[in-house]
């Protein structure tokens, strides 16, 4: 089932179907994680026939404007609102590029990549801990 439904990204791209990465990200859903899954998911998409651009498009764009929301959001641009990935590869040559991220600009602060393996350890020493307790 899959399969097939994959295999129609193409056809619903070509056809002007706005398909919107992280849609099915919800709490009630253990298997999939926010951040890393959305990772996932565009290499998907990329795999069954989507240009990179197009899946990249899914994660940033298609959701504003399928939300009326454009005026603030989905672009780089002055007066709107945006979180940045500075990548070390470019995600248009390969998609698994968005995984190489090199820093972090979130609600205005950045985070080099020293600060987000910090961040990383961090959390991994905190699990740990309350693995054990």
């Amino acid at each position: 089932m899959f399969e097939k439904s994959a295999a129609l990204l193409p056809i619903l791209q070509q056809e002007g179907v706005s398909i919107i990465a992280g849609t099915d990200a919800g709490f009630l859903n253990s298997y999939d994680y926010p951040g890393q899954a959305l990772h996932d998911e565009i290499g998907l998409y990329v795999n069954y026939g989507l240009t990179p651009a197009q899946a990249l498009q899914t994660a940033v764009i298609n959701g504003p404007r399928f939300l009326g929301k454009q005026d603030r959001y989905g672009a780089l641009e002055a007066g709107k609102a945006a979180d940045v990935l500075v990548l070390d590869a470019n995600p248009l040559q390969d998609i698994g590029a968005t995984r190489k991220i090199r820093t972090v600009i979130s609600h205005g602060k950045v985070y080099d990549r020293a600060h987000l393996d910090k961040i990383l350890a961090d959390t991994k020493a905190w699990a740990a801990q309350t693995k054990a307790e």
